[in-house]
């Protein structure tokens, strides 16, 4: 299954976004396509971050896709760009 989030990933977004995206994971995703995101700043990386981490406690291994241009910029900016490639 394949939760596409839409809207922002900004910082008065992020934690409603991440509710959002757990309550999918627990109901059988296990691929976030975030091609409807329609901005995003660092705080996108915290989405990222927060959801790897929680999944794995979870045992579950997710996928990513349509990770927005802007998003893969500020990882590369801040030196993170190997991780979300992984």
């Amino acid at each position: 299954m394949i939760f596409t989030p839409d809207g922002t990933l900004l910082r008065d977004s992020c934690m409603h976004q991440i509710e959002l995206a757990r309550i999918a994971i627990e109901d059988g995703a296990r691929e976030i396509n975030l091609s409807k995101i329609e901005r995003v700043d660092s705080t996108a990386l915290a989405y990222w971050l927060s959801l790897q981490r929680w999944s794995r406690t979870q045992n579950i291994e997710l996928r990513w896709s349509g990770l927005p241009d802007q998003m893969l910029s500020i990882a590369e900016l801040v030196g993170v760009d190997d991780l979300i490639h992984a």
